[in-house]
Order: structure tokens, then C-alpha cells, then sequence
């Protein structure tokens, strides 16, 4: 083989390796029928991959998310603008003059939708007073957190230790201030309405210029009170 003819054999062999890759290249043949008429090629528009834009359920989405969108924020809107009412946690407690009766002896307990939060209604010197049974400390919460002690009259918790007057002030024990209060309030109607959403916190320890008087022994371990809850029936 001459020098020439292995030019041309390298040529051939590097324009096979060198070939277009993409059909559409002017240098590749067009394709032919069995009978020798060359076709038209058809172009296929190409969606790539994933669901077609055009199929409804994309299409739909793609109409849904703004919508969702703009859903949230007309309700951030609505919240913070036009004041929407969250709901309410006045509760009515009866009468004026039968509760006062009712606790004129003892206090007695109420719960916020007989669930929670409870108070207790006590009457000091013609005061009425709404105790949180939730005491300062962790150890006092729950609906048995702080109890009533009859033969002193004060409240205490049988967890921590801590005992407090008919007002709530701290009178022993550890816990860091006294009974958190609720706001008491009558309507027009004579009604006596306990806010459960407005808490007043209870005095430091030690800052109460006086305490109401135990009105007999104190209770080392309060007994459970079959009586507590309020019953104006």
C-alpha cells in the first residue's frame, strides 16, 4: 500500500468517528423510502420531562398554588387589620347575690368550661376575690394545685408547702408570690362574669402589709374537698 492510499484509509476511518451526531446535520443523508422517494422528516415537540404543561392536572396546579397563596395572606390580613375575634373566655357565673352567698361560708371552686382554668371565689370583708388554684410554683398546678384548708381558712398546696390567706397572699412556705387573680366583673344584667383571660399576678412574698387572720388550726395536709365546686342549684 503507498503512502497515498493510507491517507485515504486514515481519513475514512477518522470521518466515521467524526460522523454528525445530530440527525438534523444538512450533512447526513435524507432518509429514503423502500422505494427510493425520500420522506420529510416530522419535528415532535419536545415537553421534556415530567407531566406535560397541557395536562389538566398541571395545569390546574399551576392555577391552585397562587390561589393557596394568596388565601394565607388575605387571612394574615384579616387577623392582623381587622381584629378577628378569637373567641371569648368570659364565663357567667350566676347572680351576684347568690354567689356571694354561696361563698359567704367558704370559697368554692369554678372551671372555665368545667375543664380549665379553675378559680377560687372567695369573699373577704364584702370583697370578691378570683384565685387561680394554679399556685406560683410548677409543683402547684393542676385542679388540685392549691386547696382549702377549713379549719384555717387558708389555701396551701400539699406538694410544696405553701399556704396563703383568703386574699392569696403568700403567708408561708416557698413559693416566690401569691395566687394569681381573674378579673371579676357584673354585667347589666346582675350577673357576676369571670374574664379567664385577663390574670392579675398575685403579690410578691413578703411585700403584704397584713394578712387575714386563720380562723382556726392549720392543716398539715389538706383533705380532699368533696364540696369545692360551685353549686348555685
Amino acid at each position: 500500500m503507498d503512502e497515498g492510499s493510507a491517507h485515504a484509509g486514515g481519513r475514512d476511518r477518522a470521518r466515521r468517528y467524526v460522523a454528525p451526531l445530530d440527525p438534523a446535520d444538512p450533512r447526513f443523508g435524507r432518509p429514503r423510502d423502500r422505494d427510493g422517494e425520500r420522506r420529510h422528516r416530522r419535528l415532535v415537540a419536545n415537553t421534556g420531562p415530567g407531566n406535560s404543561p397541557m395536562d389538566p392536572r398541571v395545569r390546574a396546579l399551576r392555577i391552585l398554588i397562587p390561589l393557596t397563596f394568596l388565601a394565607v395572606v388575605a387571612g394574615i390580613v384579616l387577623v392582623f387589620f381587622l381584629g378577628l375575634d378569637p373567641g371569648t373566655t368570659t364565663q357567667v357565673i350566676g347572680p351576684e347575690p347568690r354567689v356571694r352567698a354561696a361563698v359567704a361560708d367558704r370559697p368554692h371552686r369554678i372551671c372555665y368550661e368545667d375543664t380549665g382554668p379553675c378559680a377560687w371565689l372567695s369573699l373577704v370583708e364584702g370583697e370578691l376575690y378570683a384565685l387561680s388554684t394554679n399556685g406560683p410554683l410548677r409543683e402547684e398546678f393542676g385542679r388540685m394545685g392549691v386547696s382549702w384548708c377549713s379549719t384555717s381558712g387558708y389555701f396551701g398546696s400539699n406538694v410544696s408547702g405553701s399556704r396563703f390567706d383568703p386574699r392569696g397572699n403568700v403567708v408561708s412556705g416557698p413559693a416566690p408570690r401569691g395566687l394569681d387573680r381573674y378579673r371579676l366583673a357584673v354585667d347589666d344584667h346582675g350577673a357576676l362574669r369571670i374574664d379567664f383571660r385577663s390574670l392579675t399576678t398575685g403579690l410578691q412574698a413578703g411585700r403584704a402589709d397584713e394578712f387575714v387572720p386563720e380562723r382556726g388550726p392549720q392543716c398539715d395536709e389538706i383533705p380532699f374537698d368533696r364540696e369545692a365546686d360551685l353549686n348555685l342549684e
